[in-house]
């Protein structure tokens, strides 16, 4: 795929980003409450829209990505909890053994940390874990390879998810 300020161009033009829900509306929730075949299926239809042949490597990223946003992101605050669960909770923290609820959970699935609801809408959290993901396959290298206009950028446009806070931001070494 070409890297020009005209293809991008066109390529908006054949699918633009959705304005509605809005970017702080996190993507954890589109992703968990949408069938993940409807996803696929809008996302091979606006890659064919715009001319993009999505290989393996490419659903590899789109696929982690989502199973990230899915068990990994938090989309509720619990608000506050009873007291009796909470300092059983910090009780927890400093004890190998506990078999409390709260106490790391999914840690398993989430080998590079979960965000919280605000950061799971901006965009370099979520890249910076990205990157660690696919650092075995040479991190922002490998991503932008693929995605030569962001990794984020190009899956929330294909998928028609809503922006994530500073997707296109050339500040965070971005460009290669």
């Amino acid at each position: 795929m070409p890297h020009d300020d005209q293809t991008l161009a066109n390529m908006l033009k054949v699918v633009q980003p959705i304005s509605l829900p809005p970017a702080a509306y996190p993507p954890a929730i589109i992703v968990g409450d949408t069938p993940r075949e409807q996803l696929d299926q809008r996302i091979r239809e606006n890659a064919e829209k715009m001319g993009l042949d999505l290989t393996h490597d490419h659903w590899e990223v789109i696929n982690w990505l989502f199973e990230f946003y899915v068990h990994c992101c938090e989309t509720d605050d619990p608000g506050y909890l009873k007291q009796e669960i909470y300092w059983k909770y910090v009780d927890c923290l400093y004890d190998d053994d506990c078999k409390n609820s709260l106490a790391g959970e999914d840690q398993g699935d989430c080998p590079y940390g979960k965000l919280s609801r605000k950061e799971a809408t901006r965009a370099y959290p979520v890249y910076r874990i990205l990157v660690k993901a696919f650092q075995h396959k040479g991190g922002s290298k490998h991503l932008y390879t693929l995605f030569p206009y962001g990794p984020l950028f190009t899956i929330h446009l294909l998928a028609q998810l809503p922006r994530l806070t500073n997707d296109a931001n050339p500040h965070f070494g971005t460009a290669f």
